[in-house]
């Protein structure tokens, strides 16, 4: 198989990634991995549904507003959705492309695209676009990234420099919402996608302190990246968990650790120690895109996006769930 086929493939397998921000960086030492030992796993809690989408329903990213609210991607529906804090859905945005992933921007939203679905085949390599969405929905520009072979997660940097996993081609790429200018900010082996069967490499991004973490589905891993005073790379890749059951879009936890979503049948927590347990296996949950923290304390909610398994063949609605996750 070669890698244009390949990454259509991809699209049928995992989804896609993250957002956030954190404090300006200051360079550590490397760390040794942990030992991702697997905990025994107590009875997970049954999550409660708060959309339900007719499949299919490819459900790709999502983001958590301080009022409450969630917003997520509906990619073969075109748009963006929203659920109010009283539950309410709605359409937020409706679009002529594909959204992957959203990023809090300016008031607004930054939405990595993809302009053909890749449904489509191989013709939809080579067609990302970012567009600047405002806080009404409407769409008040964009830039197309016809270098970037699979545009995925995306984290902002302190500087407003945001950076964005491509899926296919090693690499994490660097965006000036200023400048609107694109270039290559790291490239790694270790971020590759597999070939055979093909599993799409770097995926997730998120911010943790000094550093960028970033999930990688073809090496089912959690890699830290250290940045530099100026925000530039600082590496090498640091592997933070290995041999988890799939690694698509995730969150840090504030208390340490991190939940993973694993396009798999379950959702999984990594302790601080590198032990890993079942948050949920559910079934609802099965094809798992990505994941986000709702309210805090005792109240603490996980949002969870299911894609009904449509990758594999399944044709359940998707759905965007949520449970209790307490602190470990």
């Amino acid at each position: 198989m070669n890698l244009l086929n390949a990454v259509v493939v991809a699209a049928l397998v995992l989804g896609l990634a993250g957002c956030g921000k954190d404090a300006p960086p200051v360079a550590q030492a490397p760390q040794p991995p942990p030992s991702n030992a697997t905990a025994p796993d107590a009875a997970p809690p049954t999550p409660v549904v708060l959309a339900s989408i007719p499949a299919p329903a490819f459900l790709e990213n999502l983001v958590v507003t301080a009022a409450g609210e969630i917003l997520f991607t509906h990619y073969l529906g075109h748009s963006i959705e929203r659920i109010d804090a009283a539950g309410a859905r709605s359409t937020f945005a409706t679009l002529d492309v594909h959204p992957v992933s959203l990023l809090p921007l300016d008031g607004g939203y930054l939405v990595a695209t993809h302009g053909q679905s890749f449904t489509d085949g191989p013709a939809f390599l080579g067609t990302g676009a970012l567009l600047f969405v405002d806080a009404a929905g409407a769409v008040t520009g964009s830039v197309a990234v016809p270098d970037a072979g699979f545009l995925n997660g995306m984290v902002a940097l302190v500087d407003g420099t945001v950076l964005i996993a491509d899926s296919a081609k090693a690499q994490i790429l660097a965006f000036d919402p200023a400048t609107r200018a694109t270039r290559v900010w790291f490239a790694d082996a270790a971020l590759a996608p597999q070939a055979e069967p093909f599993r799409p490499g770097a995926n997730g991004l998120k911010r943790e302190g000094d550093a960028v973490i970033v999930s990688t589905s073809a090496g089912r891993s959690l890699h830290r990246l250290l940045l530099a005073a100026d925000g530039s790379a600082a590496g090498p890749l640091q592997p933070v968990a290995t041999d988890l059951p799939g690694a698509d879009d995730f969150v840090v936890l504030p208390e340490g650790g991190y939940v993973v979503a694993t396009h798999g049948d379950r959702v999984v927590r990594v302790a601080a120690d590198g032990t890993v347990a079942t948050v949920t296996d559910d079934p609802r949950v099965r094809g798992n895109t990505a994941v986000a923290l709702l309210g805090d304390g005792a109240a603490r909610r996980l949002v969870v996006l299911g894609t009904g398994g449509l990758s594999e063949g399944g044709r359940e609605p998707g759905v965007v769930l949520n449970l209790p996750l307490a602190r470990q």
